[in-house]
């Protein structure tokens, strides 16, 4: 049985912008309590039918939980039904907005199966590939990425980064459709922290004077979102410094799920 934990802080019912904050009240701290996600019961489907479901189990965390399969609605259900072949990211969030992952696989009990592997793209570039293996199904299959036709090629190139829709079928006509996310690359270590280091951790605004400290890195993950927006927005930093390729770059990072890298 696979079990993921992620343990953030989050900030309950915090404005803050540019070198300003309210806060009310203080932090919660997920470490204390993690909400914990187990793959409960696989149901594979059957080719065309998207008769498949899949079971989680949630625990920890506080309060009730809410579910969400593929970046959809939040559910209040821990078993999702109606779904289709394919890998699935499934989070469980609790009442202080602390979460946690898993990833879940439904198989195509009738036809064509899929891997895959890519490439990044590049901030702001179409650099990235894709690459799809096949299993399962009746030879030959045919690809298609998105909008475009389908192609006896396993192989997308000159891809931007962000979500893309791939769709594979068989001999027979049986699909499989898979949500593939292609990242742009940026790394923290050596593009975003020098950016966060000299224009918001500084002197009376979030070096530790204010909530969140960005001298810490758990800090910015956890307000990346918000990062963006502010940054993109020109209110953050105060003095509205960054150039355009500084708020490209942010942005870049925090869609690519803004990691330790």
């Amino acid at each position: 049985m696979k079990k993921l934990f992620v343990m953030m802080v989050v900030i309950n019912a915090v404005t803050w912008q540019g070198c300003e904050s309210e806060v009310i009240p203080g932090p919660v701290d997920c470490n204390e309590n993690p909400v914990i996600v187990e793959l409960g019961t696989v149901q594979d489907s059957d080719c065309d039918v998207m008769n498949g479901s899949i079971e989680v189990i949630a625990s920890g965390g506080s309060g009730k939980y809410t579910f969400q399969l593929g970046g959809e609605d939040l559910l209040t259900s821990s078993v999702f039904n109606g779904v289709g072949p394919g890998l699935y990211e499934i989070e469980v969030v609790d009442e202080n907005n602390c979460s946690a992952t898993l990833e879940a696989t439904v198989i195509n009990k009738s036809g064509v199966n899929i891997t895959f592997t890519s490439t990044e793209a590049g901030c702001k570039t179409s650099n990235g590939t894709l690459t799809v293996m096949t299993f399962g199904g009746t030879e030959p299959y045919e690809f298609k990425l998105d909008q475009g036709n389908f192609t006896a090629s396993n192989t997308f190139t000159d891809l931007p980064s962000g979500e893309h829709h791939l769709t594979v079928k068989d001999a027979s006509g049986c699909e499989v459709n898979q949500l593939v996310r292609i990242k742009s690359g940026i790394s923290f270590s050596g593009s975003i922290s020098g950016i966060i280091e000299n224009n918001c951790a500084i002197d009376d605004c979030h070096n530790g004077t204010q909530f969140p400290d960005f001298r810490v890195f758990k800090n910015i993950h956890d307000n990346a979102s918000e990062v963006k927006r502010l940054t993109q927005d020109g209110t953050m930093p105060e003095d509205g410094s960054l150039t355009q390729e500084q708020i490209d770059l942010i942005a870049c990072w925090v869609d690519d799920g803004a990691l330790a890298n």
